[in-house]
């Protein structure tokens, strides 16, 4: 009994030394990073216009220069400052900084979803890094009347451990102006396979950034050409403005939970590479719709399928938000770029301001000679066909 007693305690002591380390090496779940909404009381709690200096004091973030937790409905002159979410916020002034270190997956692609606004200066923008990428999201433009907006950026694990920075780059007049950032979450990303019968990877859009439920603004992705590390994997954004990820929870999306809206007319456009073979021909389809969110049309998308381009107008119809739009081409190389491009430089009827635009989804590249219409699943020209008959009678 006695010699059992001790190996028992042996065992107890170990398993005390061991739980820190066990601890430190679980990579970071999905969703919100430590006090990813700002949420928690610091240690001398939430002052107004408190101005904080030094490394510590945000829980869970360090800090370095002027950094400010903002309350919502907080006046600045006669400004009201936004905070996206919840109560509290924290704005960045000059040259200012916070940062975290987290537990990842090496070799894993994360993708970094923030909310972020824009205060004094029109032409304010917030640097994000992690490990040795870094990404400078510019604020100028405003999405939306409600003056902010959530973003997603992407970034290739090389160790276990990184350090995420948000970083204002600007230096005004003011040393309090800078942009405002809260609810800021990560996300393990998967690249999907390659279906068959269809050369685009994730082409229905269901694989992206991490997205809050409570949010009805979708997720911007700004511009990113490395379709290794993309927030949409196999895609790239390749214009100055961003696109908009949304879901089914708060848009009309024509299949499964996610789709993509383009914005800004000929400045938001996504593509990607796929495998073709050298002379073939090949057709591309993909749905096109409204996103239900008072967008004003007309609605139009410009497809492009190697050196192919085409217009393609969305028709309102009565029992669908979208409709199948398909592409005929013939491969020139052993690789294609497909892409698309609003034709239009939509806003919501509403309100005059807010950008919008055509929804795309469920893209498809395959082979003239398969039955590229098998992928479109049954139940959807099941769909389209009760529409028809409805219609007819």
């Amino acid at each position: 009994m006695d010699r059992s007693s001790t190996t028992m305690k042996w065992v107890s002591f170990f398993m005390l030394l061991l739980l820190p380390h066990l601890a430190l090496s679980t990579p970071a779940q999905d969703g919100l990073v430590g006090n990813g909404d700002f949420e928690t009381t610091p240690t001398n709690g939430f002052p107004s216009e408190a101005i904080i200096e030094g490394p510590t004091e945000i829980p869970s973030w360090k800090s370095n220069g002027t950094v400010e937790i903002v309350s919502s409905g907080e006046k600045q002159g006669g400004m009201i400052l936004i905070v996206p979410q919840g109560r509290h916020a924290v704005r960045l002034g000059n040259d200012a900084e916070i940062s975290q270190e987290l537990e990842v997956e090496k070799g894993s692609i994360y993708s970094v979803t923030f909310s972020a606004a824009r205060t004094c200066a029109q032409l304010e923008s917030l640097n994000v890094s992690a490990a040795s990428v870094s990404q400078t999201i510019d604020l100028q433009t405003l999405y939306n009347v409600q003056g902010w907006n959530p973003y997603a950026v992407s970034f290739n694990a090389e160790e276990e451990r990184f350090r995420l920075v948000f970083k204002n780059p600007g230096m005004e007049d003011d040393p309090t102006c800078g942009p405002i950032i809260d609810t800021i979450a990560i996300k393990k990303l998967f690249t999907p396979d390659k279906p068959k019968d269809n050369a685009v990877i994730n082409g229905d859009f269901e694989e992206g950034p991490w997205m809050f439920r409570n949010t009805s603004l979708g997720v911007l992705l700004p511009t990113n050409l490395d379709e290794e590390t993309s927030s949409l994997p196999g895609w790239i954004v390749e214009s100055n403005r961003a696109v908009r990820f949304i879901d089914s929870d708060h848009y009309a999306v024509p299949q499964g939970k996610r789709a993509i809206e383009l914005l800004s007319g000929k400045e938001g456009i996504i593509s990607q590479m796929v495998e073709t073979k050298a002379d073939k021909l090949y057709t591309l389809t993909f749905s096109l719709g409204h996103a239900d969110d008072k967008c004003k049309e007309p609605l139009a998308v410009m497809a492009f399928a190697g050196d192919q381009a085409q217009n393609m107008h969305y028709t309102p119809n009565s029992n669908s938000t979208f409709q199948i739009s398909k592409l005929n081409f013939t491969a020139k190389a052993d690789r294609t770029r497909i892409a698309f491009y609003s034709v239009y430089y939509n806003t919501r009827s509403d309100d005059k301001s807010s950008l919008c635009g055509p929804v795309v989804d469920d893209v498809r590249v395959w082979f003239s000679g398969s039955n590229g219409l098998g992928g479109l699943g049954l139940v959807r020209i099941g769909l389209v066909i009760l529409g028809l008959v409805w219609v007819l009678v």
